[in-house]
């Protein structure tokens, strides 16, 4: 190949890249303004947008105040009356931020079963090492 053969394929192949990119995102905007099409035409479809355009009849108020036949009648004290229960005592009481304490005494027994069962599954692979 000569010089001048050289220098033109130097100019081709990133021209031809710079045209496929164009064409990829000639595509890519041409698919995205099918589907923004797609969207708009199932909202139209579904009633959704002059819905949400017009104003609404729910924030107005009613010409009219709702007719009320009797009014109600007092409500009586509840006979079911739950005691107060006491405060925690201040060994017992956990700290305002802690919403559940993570180191438990259940949680620690789990901690420790774990740990327990990953021992004897890696004493029982050392044993099979030859």
């Amino acid at each position: 190949m000569s010089v001048s053969q050289i220098k033109w394929v130097m100019v081709l192949f990133p021209a031809i890249g710079l045209l496929i990119w164009i064409a990829f995102l000639f595509v890519a905007l041409v698919l995205c303004g099918v589907i923004w099409a797609g969207c708009n035409a199932a909202l139209w479809l579904m009633d959704v947008v002059p819905r949400l355009t017009r104003p609404s009849a729910g924030l107005n108020p009613p010409l009219k105040p709702a007719a009320r036949l009797k009014q109600n009648p007092p409500q009586a004290s509840s006979p079911w009356i739950v005691p107060r229960v006491a405060d925690r005592p201040a060994a017992e009481a956990h700290a305002v931020s802690d919403v559940w304490p993570k180191w438990t005494a259940s949680y620690k027994w789990y901690v420790d079963q774990e740990k327990s069962l990953w021992q004897e599954q890696f004493d029982a692979l050392n044993r099979q090492r030859p």
